[in-house]
């Protein structure tokens, strides 16, 4: 006959969970609490400004003539979205808050293929969406041409300089993907997972997301299908990174198809 261990009660019990506290993952994860949030967007704020203000004088000074181009526009994006992403930082404490607080966080092999998984079908749902009412924006051809059009920098391909191109390329890769899923899939969402369920908290990140792009109509269905993946691949794979890279192949799409179109 097994014996039953003896139970702890009353002050016993209280000073066993005094001795020895519960682990941090049995507390469950980390979240950027409010102050937190509010301190990342206003360094964001703060540090997009004076990097603006000094990219518009060494450009002015240096390069007179580039900096009447849409390269200087260019530029203070780029500067914007690397504010963006050390806002975030500072906020957070540094790189460990951001692995631990932002879920920047080496996925496994099978997450990353969730993601793109799930960024084929977002897409498809999205660009779907729009060619169901491609007869109000002139037809199949004329609303995939919007699209890719809004998406990139189709319209500055053109005329762009080596030195336009070469910030339009390195935004694309290192910086807008990074920043804005720091900010919505990473502080965001981990801020209304303190106050809400993970249904509440993707769908309200998703609508943020719209929000931000909704300056361009034609991009709305693809843009909420896709903060719905993101928020959803978020949550399965308790990563940014993953999010990152969905974020980043559908920027890098929408650029090619902007060359092969210039």
């Amino acid at each position: 006959m097994a014996l039953n261990p003896p139970t702890t009660r009353g002050p016993a019990r209280r000073r066993l969970a005094r001795d020895h506290p519960a682990s941090p993952e049995a507390a469950g994860p980390e979240r950027v609490t409010g102050r937190q949030l509010c301190a990342g967007l206003g360094w964001s704020a703060a540090l997009a400004v004076l990097l603006a203000i000094a990219i518009t004088g060494v450009a002015r000074a240096a390069a007179p003539h580039w900096a009447r181009t849409e390269g200087l526009t260019v530029a203070i994006v780029a500067a914007v979205y690397l504010a963006v992403i050390a806002g975030l930082t500072i906020a957070v404490g540094g790189p460990r808050g951001v692995h631990r607080l932002l879920a920047l966080r080496r996925p496994a092999a099978r997450q990353l293929g969730l993601s793109l998984t799930a960024l084929v079908v977002a897409v498809a749902a999205g660009i779907g969406v729009s060619l169901a009412f491609s007869s109000l924006s002139g037809g199949v051809p004329a609303t995939l041409r919007a699209i890719v059009a809004a998406g990139s920098d189709e319209a500055r391909l053109a005329t762009a300089a080596p030195l336009t191109w070469a910030l339009i390329v390195i935004r694309l890769l290192f910086l807008t993907g990074t920043a804005e899923e720091l900010l919505f899939r990473g502080a965001i969402y981990s801020w209304l997972r303190r106050r809400a369920s993970v249904p509440v908290a993707v769908a309200i990140t998703a609508v943020l997301f719209t929000a931000e792009h909704a300056y361009y109509p034609v991009l709305v269905p693809l843009v909420l299908s896709y903060g719905l993946a993101a928020g959803w691949v978020r949550h399965r794979t308790s990563s940014t990174v993953t999010t990152i890279a969905m974020h980043i192949t559908i920027d890098l799409a929408l650029f090619l198809a902007a060359v092969a179109l210039s």
